[in-house]
């Protein structure tokens, strides 16, 4: 009889010491599938044990989210993409002053209204990221990093959907983590979680980098007027509108040939309805759109 407690004793200390292991494998290796507090799996690496504390809404303009069909320089938030498009996301937030013992690490997952993979997900460097999936969340594709260390900047590719069929969103974790002197491996830390939805559309939304610099749409939110200023790179036909969410045009803004150089120009919409607008500007045949709120 004692041999056996003696055999179950051991056999307990060893799963106890393999899942403790597990653990800070998952928080150094890479966040398993589902911990992006996305719908589907309504987790994040606080809920399931790998940190400690609980998840948190990030702090204004802690994150960077950028997404572009080039160098990802265009805020994701607003972003209208082109169905089939493959872009290039940046995910980068700033490291904890004074960290001794740093490790960072997100998750990310594109879903649609359904809850089901939107688009696809590429690694651009499996030096830094990985995806991961599982039984539990099926063919959906999690986005993370790869060996959590100090780097908190991340780039991914990622493909939007084949045709415009709805929303995207993009579900996101992420973590900022100062190990202990004692402890450097430990999963001490704050896991971070929200989302962002873009719209999508087939008139050829993209990046436009290559021919506008320096956009600015101020203020925002608006209460009167607003003011589109950009740096235009060469003489073109630029036009832009303002669109209702559901797709309507609420007021033209620009239909001109405009010559290279600096643009600054303001718009009154004090007689339009409080919510949110989408204003998109054409330049040449591209086009981009950003996101505004009328108080």
């Amino acid at each position: 009889m004692k041999k056996k407690y003696f055999l179950l004793t051991v056999f307990l200390v060893a799963v106890f010491a393999t899942l403790n292991i597990t653990t800070v494998k998952s928080k150094i290796t890479s966040p398993p599938a589902g911990n992006s507090g996305d719908p589907f799996s309504a987790m994040t690496c606080a809920q399931s044990g790998c940190h400690p504390q609980p998840a948190q809404t990030p702090p204004n303009g802690d994150l960077t989210l950028n997404i572009g069909t080039g160098n990802p320089t265009t805020p994701l938030s607003g972003f209208v993409f082109t169905p089939g498009t493959l872009y290039n996301i940046a995910f980068s937030f700033p490291a904890i002053v004074g960290a001794t013992h740093p490790f960072y690490g997100f998750q990310i997952v594109a879903l649609d209204a359904s809850n089901a993979q939107a688009g696809t997900m590429a690694v651009s460097n499996a030096a830094t990221t990985q995806i991961n999936t599982s039984v539990a969340t099926g063919s959906r594709q999690y986005m993370g990093h790869h060996t959590a260390n100090s780097g908190h900047n991340w780039v991914f590719k990622w493909t939007a959907p084949a045709a415009c069929s709805g929303p995207v969103t993009f579900y996101y974790a992420y973590n900022k983590c100062n190990a202990s002197a004692t402890n450097p491996s430990g999963a001490e830390g704050t896991i971070y979680s929200s989302e962002i939805t873009i719209q999508c559309s087939g008139t050829g939304i993209e990046d436009i980098s290559n021919k506008v610099s320096e956009l600015n749409i101020f203020p925002n939110p608006i209460n009167s007027d607003f003011s589109i200023s950009f740096d235009l790179k060469e003489t073109s036909d630029v036009s832009a509108q303002l669109y209702s969410l559901d797709g309507k045009m609420a007021k033209e803004l620009i239909n001109e040939k405009i010559s290279e150089g600096s643009f600054n120009q303001q718009f009154d919409v004090r007689e339009l309805p409080s919510g949110i607008y989408l204003v998109k500007l054409n330049v040449g045949g591209s086009s981009v759109t950003r996101k505004i709120v009328k108080q």
